[in-house]
Formats: C-alpha cells, sequence, structure tokens
C-alpha cells in the first residue's frame, strides 16, 4: 500500500510492505520504484510503522537525494553496454531494428518505440552473452547449464536452481564486464555448491579471483544501474 510522511512541509510518498521474515520495523530504497519503502514484521501495526517512518523523514529525504538522475534510453544517451561505451542514434526511416556500427547504437521506427527496442535489445544480447559465458565458466568446474534467461529483477542479481537453469538481471549489461562476468560464475559456482559456505567461496575465487572488487562496485552503484529506464514512468 501507499502512505505518506512529510518532511518541512513536503509530502514523501512510501510504500508500506508486510514481511513476515522481518524482526523489525525498518526503512529501504526501492530499487526500481525509486521511492521509500517501509518494510513491517507482522506483528506491528502499520500506524506504528508510519510513526517510525516520520521519525526518519530526515533520512528519507537524504537517500531520495543521493539517487542519480533516471536515465531514459534516448536519442544521444551515452552508456556501457558489456564493457563497450556507446550512445543511442535514432534512424526513424531505417528498416533494420535495432543494431550496432562500431560504437553507435542504431534504433529505427518510431519514436515513441525507440526505448523499449533499446531495452529488449539489450536484454537479447545479454541473455547470448550470459549463456555463452555461463556454459563456459561450467566447463572449469565440470558442471552443466542447462539454461539462462534475463528478466527485470529487484531483490537480486542472479539466481540458479538445482536444474541448472540460471536467470540474470537484464540491468549487467550496463555494468563493467567484470562485474557481469563475477554475478555469473557467482550463479555457476552453485552448481557445485547449493549454498554460501566457505567451500563456496572457494570455488568463487577460482572462477572469478578479482570477485571481492565486482561485488563493491556492485554495493556502490546499484542505484546507478537501477537508474536506466524504458520510459519517463518506469
Amino acid at each position: 500500500m501507499l502512505a505518506t510522511i512529510y518532511h518541512e512541509g513536503r509530502s514523501i510518498d512510501i510504500h508500506v510492505e508486510y514481511n513476515a521474515r522481518a524482526k523489525r520495523i525498518r526503512l529501504k530504497v526501492g530499487r526500481s520504484s525509486r521511492r521509500i519503502v517501509l518494510v513491517l514484521p507482522r506483528s506491528v501495526s502499520v500506524k506504528r510503522g508510519l510513526a517510525f517512518a516520520q521519525s526518519k523523514a530526515d533520512w528519507a529525504v537524504r537517500q531520495l537525494a543521493l539517487l542519480p538522475e533516471k536515465q531514459v534510453f534516448q536519442d544521444g544517451l551515452s552508456f556501457s553496454f558489456l564493457g563497450r561505451e556507446s550512445v543511442i542514434h535514432h534512424s526513424p526511416s531505417a528498416k533494420r531494428g535495432v543494431w550496432f556500427d562500431e560504437n553507435v547504437l542504431w534504433v529505427s521506427g518510431q519514436s515513441e518505440h525507440l526505448a523499449r527496442r533499446v531495452r529488449d535489445f539489450i536484454k537479447k544480447e545479454f541473455s547470448a552473452y550470459a549463456l555463452q559465458k555461463a556454459r563456459k565458466t561450467a566447463e572449469q568446474i565440470q558442471v552443466h547449464v542447462q539454461r539462462v534467461t534475463v528478466r527485470d529483477t529487484t531483490s537480486r542479481w542472479g539466481s540458479c536452481s538445482r536444474t541448472g537453469h540460471l536467470s540474470f538481471s537484464w540491468r549487467l549489461a550496463l555494468a563493467p564486464l567484470f562485474v557481469a562476468d563475477y554475478v555469473i560464475a557467482h550463479e555457476v559456482a552453485h552448481l557445485r555448491q547449493m549454498n554460501h559456505s566457505a567451500a563456496f567461496w572457494q570455488v568463487v575465487e577460482e572462477l572469478a579471483p578479482d570477485y571481492q572488487r565486482a561485488e563493491k562496485w556492485l554495493k556502490k552503484n546499484a542505484a546507478y544501474l537501477y537508474s536506466f529506464a524504458a520510459k519517463e514512468t518506469d
């Protein structure tokens, strides 16, 4: 549900959600919603939770101010795609869909479809890259990757099933390549160790020796990756 708190006469919309595993009231910034989220244990009333949120209004304002400006895929936007510095150019009369020419990402068709076409292109290309990279990485530890799915996840960068199905956030395509490769290696390592034990991290280090640098980058730049949108209202 949506609710409102106030700070110096300014209203701040927040999303209120219950979490059965939560042990205390907490506030966080929603990755994709770019909104303050109030997380409540089942035993806590919304009224009590909102009182807590109101007491943290200063914190909420500071966190929202730290969010990077939203990046909408549009003509002239520069961004990194699978380690390649790229710029979008709109070519409405072309009949080729979306394609790369050196570092230019050309997009044909009507302007109102440009952002969605760019996002779909990124997802398709990253899916192919992630599948190839995951299978190559899996060979190093003699495990098998069944298939790869690319989605717009909000709680995790990747996941792995015991059947060898890996899933990744398409936004990893916008991170440095060593970061995307680390997340792929992380999920492949789960095919050997379905946990986060010391043994698991030994496998991760074998596959991605620079994994700690990649984790630090993700923690620092998560909001940047989630600032990309297919349209202004995303």
